[in-house]
């Protein structure tokens, strides 16, 4: 399987910190990545709702912020009709717009999807987690079972952090 998460440099280990202080500010200590306490500690920063929609097959989520005076509204959407382990990586994904700042996102080649796809990423394997989880278990499908995520997310993550080859 060839590694999908390109080497973009310094907006890589951007994106990494701000997913690894997103975990640490919502007092997330082991795996698997609960949403819910990612979620519920975002609503106390910001005026933020997430809604699944049925978008069809072709979208996966969406971020829609909404400005009016001094109040601010974010909604994230996400396809109620895909996978469970699609959907938590969307919503991951959508967060990442949000907190990497991105707007007016133009099309899936632009590095802003880039970037929330190495957020995404890092938010549910956070690598600390998965290089102590992989010393004891070096298992793809239990791993892939411990995190809530794909078989082929965790190998893009044991890949990306040199676990394996």
């Amino acid at each position: 399987m060839e590694n999908n998460i390109p080497d973009l440099g310094p907006r890589k280990k951007f994106a990494q910190i701000q997913a690894q202080k997103l975990l640490k500010d919502a007092g997330v200590l082991i795996a698997p990545v609960s949403l819910w306490r990612v979620i519920g500690y975002l609503q106390t920063i910001r005026n933020l709702d997430v809604q699944k929609f049925d978008f069809g097959s072709n979208i996966s989520g969406i971020t829609v912020t909404e400005n009016s005076f001094e109040n601010e509204v974010v909604t994230i959407g996400f396809n109620e009709k895909h996978p469970w382990c699609r959907r938590r990586f969307t919503i991951c994904h959508e967060i990442g717009h949000l907190i990497l700042g991105h707007t007016c996102i133009r099309n899936s080649s632009d590095h802003g999807e880039k970037e929330a796809d190495m957020f995404a990423n890092e938010l549910l394997i956070p690598t600390k987690f998965i290089k102590a989880d992989f010393a004891k278990t070096p298992d793809i499908q239990a791993l892939a079972k411990l995190y809530r995520v794909s078989a082929a997310a965790i190998t893009i993550k044991l890949m990306d952090t040199r676990l394996i080859k």
